[in-house]
């Protein structure tokens, strides 16, 4: 299975899915011009890994610093893809990282795991000072 590299710009995380090293991680500011056309790759390789990774335990980390509402959207669309997967029996654990001082990040997290019906596990990173 290809890896996906996508690198992080100002308004747009860093995309790494790369299932030789295990490593699977989307995290930045989320906010790019068109959130559809910046995720297709994602939802392409999500396809593609659920005929691929069929014995794989993926642990997919996801830190975000800011998501735009169209981002919010389609990121709602990537969890149902991804949830679908679990469903379909690739193992995949959701790690959704906030700052200790963003309590919105963890809560649109939460609205997430409430909307999509998906298990994630929430992992408080400690603040920076301000």
């Amino acid at each position: 299975m290809r890896k996906l590299l996508i690198k992080e710009t100002l308004n747009s995380p860093k995309v790494i899915l790369d299932p030789s090293k295990k490593r699977y991680e989307i995290s930045g500011k989320s906010f790019p011009e068109n959130s559809k056309t910046f995720y297709q790759p994602v939802f392409d390789w999500i396809t593609e890994a659920a005929t691929t990774l069929t014995d794989e335990k993926i642990h997919l980390s996801l830190t975000f610093e800011y998501i735009s509402s169209s981002s919010v959207i389609t990121l709602k669309q990537l969890l149902s893809k991804i949830k679908a997967l679990s469903e379909n029996g690739l193992s995949v654990q959701i790690l959704w990282y906030y700052d200790s001082n963003d309590q919105d990040i963890k809560e649109i997290g939460e609205e997430y795991q409430k909307l999509v019906d998906i298990d994630m596990q929430f992992v408080e990173k400690e603040g920076s000072a301000s």
